[in-house]
């Protein structure tokens, strides 16, 4: 045995969620065209994911940027002439008003046929598509397409007892213990190896379950490599006190009793 000063640690059982998740729903009514994506791809922002059939939504486009090209030349040929007393106010008000409209329903077209052409709402990965070509999807049942998830970097969600920090607090605040670096946090995956890189805990994210007492906490790890994925089951090891002079033993000569006390039995010279 030796005395030296330890770190102590303590692991907690904890899933994996992705940081940003958004779902792919059709906002105008049609028949798929065509999938523009790979499933199981990195998309980006603002890409074509589906191509729903346009033609109808064309049309309507085209038609309304018609009528609003003549309802502003009523507009401006009416201006002229009420400068001259030739139309009154009132009429000239109404002409305007009619080209406000116009330009709405524009909008409205244009809007319908950019939909068209799903856009993707995050950058990150994305999984199978729900619907295959052909298929008929409506923006009143707003038609799930695809999911995509923002993979880097990825939230580890896990519970620590409430005793268990409260015993902690106490024993640091009591001299027993000094602060450790508790921001950051290690990563057990489930084969029970390392996760190279460290992440951060988002205290500011702690919340007390009432039911059980136990304290919810959250990490954010990078994973550039796309290595963790969602729903992974994961052991975080955090970084609790450091004890001074602790007496530090092999591990196999500790014995815990059933109460999770540790004990150590000492050969002595009789």
């Amino acid at each position: 045995a030796s005395s030296a000063s330890a770190t102590i640690t303590q692991d907690l059982p904890g899933r994996l969620q992705a940081y940003r998740t958004a779902q792919v729903r059709a906002r105008v009514e049609g028949v798929i065209e065509k999938r523009l994506f790979k499933e199981g791809s990195e998309v980006e922002a603002n890409a074509s994911l589906f191509q729903i059939d346009a033609r109808s939504y064309k049309a309507a486009a085209e038609a309304a940027q018609a009528d609003l090209a003549i309802a502003r030349q009523i507009v401006k040929r009416y201006k002229s002439l009420l400068e001259v007393k030739a139309v009154s106010q009132q009429e000239y008000d109404q002409a305007a008003g009619k080209a406000k409209q116009a330009e709405a329903v524009s909008i409205k077209a244009e809007e319908n046929l950019a939909n068209a052409s799903v856009p993707a709402a995050i950058s990150g990965h994305i999984g199978r598509a729900q619907v295959t070509e052909g298929a008929l999807v409506g923006k009143s049942e707003a038609t799930l397409l695809a999911t995509i998830e923002q993979l880097d970097p990825i939230y580890a969600n896990f519970t620590q007892s409430g005793a268990d920090m409260l015993r902690l607090r106490q024993a640091v605040k009591a001299g027993k213990l000094k602060h450790a670096d508790a921001a950051t946090v290690q990563l057990l995956l489930e084969d029970g190896s390392l996760y190279p890189q460290t992440g951060k805990i988002f205290f500011t994210d702690m919340a007390v379950d009432p039911s059980t007492g136990a304290v919810s906490l959250r990490a954010e790890f990078p994973n550039p490599q796309r290595e963790l994925l969602p729903g992974m089951f994961v052991r975080a090891r955090l970084m609790q006190g450091v004890r001074r002079d602790a007496l530090l033993v092999p591990q196999r000569g500790v014995m815990r009793n059933p109460r999770g006390e540790a004990t150590v039995m000492v050969v002595g010279a009789d």
